[in-house]
């Protein structure tokens, strides 16, 4: 078995497997030690934008420090539970997959890797890899530009960059930027914010534990009633897409409480407040999670610029209405290229097949994980995955992989299929309910080229738990 990825679902689908008494398998990542997205985003202020608790397998307790875990504290819980299950022995660092192939006469797979070794056979493929991965980059910053100072996306922050004391330029205004600009803001002699579109925000209320609470967070009866609550909590706010429908009691109550924490922190400054106001509907995108986002913008050194960067010279950048912005660093906040499924190598399925050819720019999947023509290949936070709380989806599909993969061993058979009418129709019925959410009703990175959304899972983690229970009874052939 090879799993492609050593973040959260790899770790997750590497333990899956160990659970069931499957030793054999390597784990190919292309960076040089665990972490996957916690290895990679290391800007100033990275923290995960779900309580920490919930963000953490239910099978590993963790004493955490905060409510919102930093980057560098899940970091530390990915490392210490890889430690636990003694995963480096399975691992290659530094080994980038380049392409997944199939052979229809050994049933099995090879895998190259950006060196051009060959590894493998083997029987089985999980992805790894999510669908947040691929830095998505203006067009003007990609390759040599004038620009002479330090300049990055956030998910590639080069060690011992510092933004103390100079001029920084944040393109975005997503959950990456929000932190970075905390930060900004703190440190930096000034900071520009340029704004395509505002987004919704919601405040986070962070903070450190209490000694007293993680005296109590030691016992498990308590860390699990806990971790129970917020996922109970988010299984009612996902219930029947309450969250993703604009008549839905869910979105209709973030809706109001977001207007007021928009109102009430940006009220005395209307001119702030104009600009900060989107003009789409409340979870259309993904809203962000912040306590100081808006007190951010009213700090003297801050100041957001309603346009985009359309360009850069030697010293600065140069915003959509032709104005040169004198700058001593930029920070790229804009995103990956989400839609862009498995982006990072090729998969190859029966008969020579394309995975990202049968696709056509729009991926989908049986519930994320499995594609006809692709056997024994299985992929974690796939197409129609994202929602919370992840690390329960992960779970999920790392059980529903390894329970197939080890079930096909003790048969003796050698192949793991998807019923391509069972596909067919779980993906006219998805899409047919996602037609009714509010991401349909503005442009995002939850859709393909033609505005399908290829990201989104509509409904809640239990429904989501139960769907692989009867995936693997109905929709899935072993042979």
């Amino acid at each position: 078995m090879a799993i492609i990825g050593s973040g959260f679902s790899g770790i997750a689908a590497a333990i899956a497997l160990k659970k069931r008494g499957v030793e054999n398998f390597t784990i190919f990542e292309q960076e040089a030690n665990f972490g996957g997205t916690w290895y990679n985003n290391r800007y100033p202020g990275a923290e995960v934008d779900l309580e920490s608790h919930i963000y953490s397998y239910s099978f590993e307790r963790y004493d955490w420090t905060r409510n919102y875990a930093s980057q560098q504290e899940l970091l530390d819980y990915l490392n210490r539970v890889a430690r636990k299950w003694k995963l480096a022995e399975h691992a290659r660092f530094n080994e980038r997959v380049s392409s997944v192939v199939w052979s229809d006469q050994k049933k099995q797979y090879t895998i190259i890797t950006a060196s051009g070794a060959e590894h493998g056979p083997f029987c089985s493929v999980i992805s790894a890899v999510g669908f947040l991965n691929i830095p998505l980059l203006p067009p003007f910053a990609r390759g040599e530009t004038p620009f002479k100072g330090p300049q990055c996306h956030t998910s590639r922050w080069p060690a011992g960059l510092d933004m103390a004391g100079k001029r920084v330029g944040i393109l975005g205004t997503g959950s990456s930027a929000v932190q970075v600009i905390g930060e900004a803001a703190r440190v930096a002699k000034s900071v520009k914010i340029f704004q395509i579109e505002p987004n919704w925000l919601l405040p986070k209320d962070a903070r450190d534990f209490t000694p007293r609470e993680r005296f109590w967070n030691q016992f498990a009866p308590v860390y699990w009633w806990r971790r129970f609550r917020l996922y109970t909590g988010y299984d009612r706010r996902s219930y029947g897409s309450s969250h993703a429908r604009k008549e839905g009691r869910s979105n209709r109550r973030r809706d109001v409480l977001s207007r007021k924490f928009l109102q009430d922190s940006l009220g005395d400054r209307p001119d702030l407040l104009k600009l900060a106001t989107p003009s789409f509907h409340h979870e259309a995108r993904r809203t962000v999670i912040s306590d100081t986002y808006y007190q951010d913008l009213k700090n003297p050194k801050v100041e957001l610029i309603p346009q985009a960067v359309k360009g850069l010279t030697a010293t600065g950048a140069i915003d959509a209405s032709g104005v040169e912005h004198e700058l001593d660093m930029i920070v790229y906040a804009t995103g990956f290229d989400a839609a862009n499924y498995l982006g990072g190598f090729s998969v190859k399925g029966e008969n020579g097949i394309d995975l990202h050819e049968t696709w056509k720019g729009e991926p989908q999947a049986l519930l994320g994980l499995m594609v006809p023509g692709f056997p024994n290949f299985f992929m974690m936070y796939g197409p129609n995955t994202n929602s919370v709380p992840l690390v329960s989806f992960y779970e999920a599909q790392a059980n529903f992989a390894a329970s197939l993969i080890s079930k096909m061993l003790r048969m003796k058979k050698s192949t793991i299929s998807v019923v391509p009418d069972a596909y067919r129709r779980f993906n006219a019925w998805l899409q047919a309910k996602l037609a009714k959410t509010v991401w349909v009703s503005t442009t995002s990175y939850f859709q393909g080229r033609t505005g399908k959304v290829v990201s989104q899972w509509p409904f809640s983690a239990s429904a989501y738990i139960a769907a692989t229970k009867l995936a693997k009874a109905f929709a899935v052939r072993i042979r």
